[in-house]
């Protein structure tokens, strides 16, 4: 049985560990300084206020991760939401979504995703958001996106790859109420 919980200091490194598996190049927020920045806000208030993403300074008002934990206390999921201060009225931002590769296939992915869609609705949020890339192995991601209503709203290059980053957004006023659907 799979259990959703807040990121903690004990989950913290099996955490970033994870993610560094999954997505070996981060780029601009990478999760070893994202993570412990969620659990001690004030000592990354540089970091929350200052990231430089396309050499633009945004800033970052809420941060929040979550972990899948499996029988055995194993970390094999997680999930965030953050939003930024210019959009932080109407929506939240998936961060940092990602399931252990030895535990795919077994719903956990559903159980995170669902689970920051109630978050986000409970916030009174119209939108949540997503980045990804077109690398192949976030494809099995994508359809979980779409499958749950998510629309693709933008793609541009990423970096100096071959990959293109892909913005995707759910509408949760326009949800469908489909089987999938939380609306």
């Amino acid at each position: 049985m799979i259990k959703i919980e807040a990121l903690t200091q004990r989950t913290l490194k099996e955490a970033v560990d994870l993610v560094n598996i999954v997505f070996p190049d981060q780029g601009e927020e990478p999760a070893n300084i994202g993570f412990p920045a969620s659990l001690n806000p004030e000592k990354y208030k540089d970091f929350l206020s200052k990231t430089q993403i396309l050499l633009s300074k945004i800033q970052i008002p809420e941060l929040r991760y979550w972990v899948a934990i499996d029988d055995s206390g194993r970390v094999v999921g997680t999930i965030g939401l953050y939003c930024y201060e210019k959009d932080k009225e109407e929506a939240y931002w998936l961060g940092w979504f990602c399931v252990d590769p030895a535990t795919r296939k077994q719903g956990v992915g559903t159980r995170l995703l669902r689970f920051c869609i109630e978050k986000t609705k409970k916030q009174g949020k119209k939108f949540l958001r997503l980045w990804t890339t077109t690398d192949p192995n976030e494809l099995d991601a994508h359809r979980l996106y779409e499958k749950y209503g998510f629309k693709l709203v933008r793609e541009e290059q990423f970096g100096d790859t071959a990959l293109k980053k892909l913005y995707y957004e759910l509408k949760l006023e326009e949800c469908s109420g489909g089987k999938e659907c939380l609306c």
